[in-house]
């Protein structure tokens, strides 16, 4: 029990800390567009990684410069494109943003998008991946619990995020919430690659 909880602590704060994942699913669930399809594929995603990093692919990651290098900028690159196009996109016109705001991709699309903003994000393999998963080396005999308790955190997180967002939804269908809000997250997004860009990955 101690070492769920601890996972899920854990997992719960650094989960939290993704923030191109919790744009994403947030910018779906107040559009109303398939928030939960994409909150399965973040938990998915989520458990996947911290169940390899848990059971040896983090150390394989880490003992190998390269790796982290060519994680970093490529996911570098990709965090400054995805805020270029939110930042760009804020300064449209209302009828384009408002015609952005309605429209509606398919789920194959709109996953491929999910999956991109969450294994495309070297952020997403240094909390899930490495530190949780190194953490939960600590617990040996403990170590499925640990990362269970991670799971159930990131479970109740981004099911959370698509639930609240849908029910602000009906609030916020105005222009101008949508120029900030694309604002806000394209500052964000590269405050996280400033940060990655700067700081040691290992």
């Amino acid at each position: 029990m101690l070492a769920l909880i601890s996972g899920a602590i854990t997992g719960g704060g650094l989960i939290i800390a993704v923030g191109a994942q919790n744009s994403f699913l947030l910018e779906q669930a107040l559009k109303r567009h398939y928030a939960f399809p994409i909150a399965l594929l973040f938990i998915v995603s989520d458990v996947l990684s911290i169940t390899l990093g848990a059971f040896g692919l983090g150390l394989i990651l880490q003992s190998h410069d390269w790796l982290l290098t060519a994680s970093r900028w490529g996911g570098v690159a990709f965090l400054v494109w995805f805020a270029w196009g939110k930042w760009r996109s804020s300064f449209q016109d209302e009828q384009l943003i408002l015609e952005q705001y309605s429209k509606r991709l398919a789920l194959w699309p709109l996953c491929m998008m999910g999956f991109a903003v969450t294994w495309l994000n070297p952020h997403f393999y240094l909390d899930t991946m490495i530190l949780i998963g190194s953490l939960a080396n600590q617990w040996q005999d403990d170590k499925w619990e640990f990362v269970l308790g991670s799971a159930l955190a990131s479970l109740i997180w981004f099911l959370s995020l698509a639930f609240v967002g849908r029910l602000c939804a009906k609030w916020l269908e105005s222009t101008k919430f949508w120029r900030w809000f694309n604002r806000v997250n394209a500052i964000l997004i590269w405050f996280i690659a400033f940060k990655i860009a700067t700081q040691p990955l290992s």
